[in-house]
């Protein structure tokens, strides 16, 4: 990374940032790069993209400490406790697209899927073997009809 910004201050946006500050604000600091520098060096990669992708990590484990914050603040109304939703929400949203590995929604899957087969293919003679390839060919060619019959070999 060539870079016109003396370390300090690249150990500045760094910390900045560790500490949750935005990307965007925190370049709108006349002694700071541009945001499409440091995005510039992200995607140069090296040792800045790898400090600061471990900075941003701990950014945004300080926006979900800050929803503690915000929730503790005493709300007196409902349009302050609309306004700590919003807050709240906003920094939980930016957490979970950030680093979705630990504040991203968690979508559990699970298969039950039973496999039945309809026909044993291993007793199947060598002239039910060919109808069937034949069959398996022409649908496989978009030629199948719909009223066709399965072989009687197969029943």
């Amino acid at each position: 990374m060539a870079t016109d910004f003396a370390d300090d201050l690249i150990e500045e946006l760094l910390e900045r940032t560790s500490k949750g500050e935005q990307l965007t604000k925190l370049c709108k600091d006349p002694r700071m790069p541009k945001r499409s520098t440091v995005y510039r060096w992200i995607d140069e990669g090296g040792e800045f993209a790898g400090r600061f992708r471990a900075a941003r990590a701990r950014g945004v484990h300080a926006l979900a400490e800050e929803c503690l914050v915000i929730a503790d603040e005493k709300a007196t109304d409902a349009i302050q406790v609309a306004d700590k939703r919003v807050r709240i929400d906003t920094r939980l949203r930016l957490a979970g697209k950030w680093l979705a590995s630990e504040y991203g929604d968690k979508i559990a899957v699970q298969n039950e899927t039973t496999v039945t087969h309809r026909y044993d293919l291993d007793n199947l003679d060598e002239a039910a073997l060919t109808d069937l390839e034949r069959i398996l060919a022409h649908a496989q060619r978009g030629e199948g009809s719909a009223g066709a019959q399965e072989p009687a070999s197969l029943h």
